[in-house]
């Protein structure tokens, strides 16, 4: 019994040494945290900031972030949370919902509150001071743009994509009194319903997955959505693409047709577990396993692949997962959120592509969203293609210092043009745009 405290002495010693040791010299690889984060610096000495004390607390960041063995340290922290209390260990960005049903917490708000007040906080200065003027307003535009491409030869369409909240209600967690209150009080304003509604009147191209889903919910074998991820399973992704290819050929070129073998059970695979996986535990929720079909190519190639550029959410990444995209699609480019350029050698970032020419080197293009990132549907690449389709860069940048030297108005240049386009380009008011930029004249 004497010689326990000195056990725990050297055992506490020891197990302080290797810390510092790993720390320093990262002699065991451990697994990096999932979600993203900005680790400290290491500080730079000075003397100033030693004697205002700035330098000590930036050092005490640093070795925060950066001491050894961190990441084990927090999976096990996390892990008793979970264990003990049933805890998100990340409330912001993971909801626990029934049956241990893992959801994003703006998946829970679209449900219960509608999610059109958190795209739009400023929507009161929206002209018409309804919640439908900015999608209506954006339905007339995509139908101006689906003209001009078309008469490229460049076929746009919009997919709506079902989010976890509209097809497994069941598993949401309750509301809280407040959320159903505003629901009761405001109704609720979805862009999905919107959109489903009224592409018909507009005659703008839609393929409505929602819809499809809807139906087949409780109905297929495997899950539409797994229990721990926050995107449609990658077995219904898969099925819902082969649909969307077959709509697309109906009035695009011909894409080489593929087979889809026999589902099977396997170990979860990535992403359908990505919300289990924000948890930062040292073991995942236990669940089903998971189905998943394998894609192969069948039939004899084609002369020529067409080209396809899909803008959209990440919801596209399950079927990146499992299809064979570039050997369906001669050119093919991933505009993430019309932001990060993915599949393209040459450019990383939609700023510094020539967007014209991109469209119009393209057979396809494929807005692709789900039911909440549909509030801000395309993220700019509508207002953005239009204007250059129709109106040379000097033109837009005329306009655009002209707004620049306006200082009475407490919106950006950005801002106005997104709500004002037709009166600062008065040829995008016609019902079918005529003007078009000198690049597509000069080809025609």
């Amino acid at each position: 019994m004497r010689n326990i405290p000195k056990i725990l002495c050297i055992v506490t010693m020891t197990l302080f040494l290797l810390t510092i040791l790993q720390g320093a010299t990262h002699f065991v690889k451990v697994k990096p945290l999932k979600g993203a984060y900005v680790s400290a610096e290491k500080p730079q000495f000075s003397f100033p900031s030693f004697v205002s004390g700035a330098w000590q607390g930036d050092v005490e960041g640093y070795i925060k972030d950066h001491h050894g063995f961190r990441e084990p340290a927090i999976r096990l922290y996390n892990q008793y949370l979970w264990t003990a209390y049933h805890r998100s260990t990340n409330p912001g960005s993971v909801v626990v919902g029934e049956r241990n049903y893992l959801f994003e917490p703006w998946f829970v708000d679209e449900y219960y509150t509608g999610c059109f007040n958190h795209f739009y906080p400023d929507s009161l200065l929206i002209p018409g001071n309804e919640k439908g003027y900015v999608f209506f307003q954006r339905m007339s535009r995509l139908t101006k743009l689906q003209f001009i491409l078309e008469e490229q030869g460049v076929h746009l369409f919009l997919a709506l994509l079902p989010g976890k909240e509209r097809i497994y209600p069941q598993y949401l967690p309750a509301p809280s009194p407040q959320a159903h209150n505003e629901r009761m009080a405001q109704g609720l304003y979805s862009a999905y319903d919107h959109y489903s509604g009224w592409n018909g009147f507009y005659g703008f191209r839609c393929v409505d997955i929602c819809h499809c889903f809807d139906s087949l919910r409780g109905r297929t074998p495997y899950l539409l959505f797994t229990q721990t991820g926050t995107h449609w399973s990658s077995i219904a992704s898969t099925y819902a693409f082969d649909s969307i290819m077959r709509y697309m050929q109906t009035f695009g070129p011909a894409i080489r047709p593929v087979t889809l073998g026999k589902p099977y059970h396997a170990r979860t695979r990535e992403p359908d577990a990505d919300l289990d996986e924000l948890l930062n535990k040292t073991f995942r929720i236990p669940t089903e396993r998971n189905q998943y079909v394998d894609v192969s190519l069948a039939g004899s190639e084609l002369g020529r692949n067409p080209s396809l550029i899909v803008i959209g959410d990440s919801f596209f990444w399950n079927i990146l997962y499992n299809y064979p995209i570039q050997e369906l699609f001669d050119h093919f480019r991933y505009w993430y959120y019309f932001s990060t350029i993915y599949y393209d050698p040459d450019h990383e970032s939609v700023a510094d592509i020539d967007l014209v020419d991109e469209l119009l080197s393209a057979d396809y293009v494929m807005l692709s969203y789900c039911t909440v990132q549909l509030y801000n549907c395309g993220n700019g690449f509508i207002n953005r293609a239009l204007l250059e389709l129709c109106y040379d860069p000097e033109e837009i940048q005329a306009v655009r210092d002209n707004l620049a030297a306006d200082t009475a108005s407490t919106l950006s240049v950005d801002q106005r043009i997104d709500r004002f386009l037709e009166d600062y380009f008065p040829a995008l008011a016609e019902p079918y745009p005529t003007k078009r930029c000198s690049k597509i004249l000069n080809t025609q």
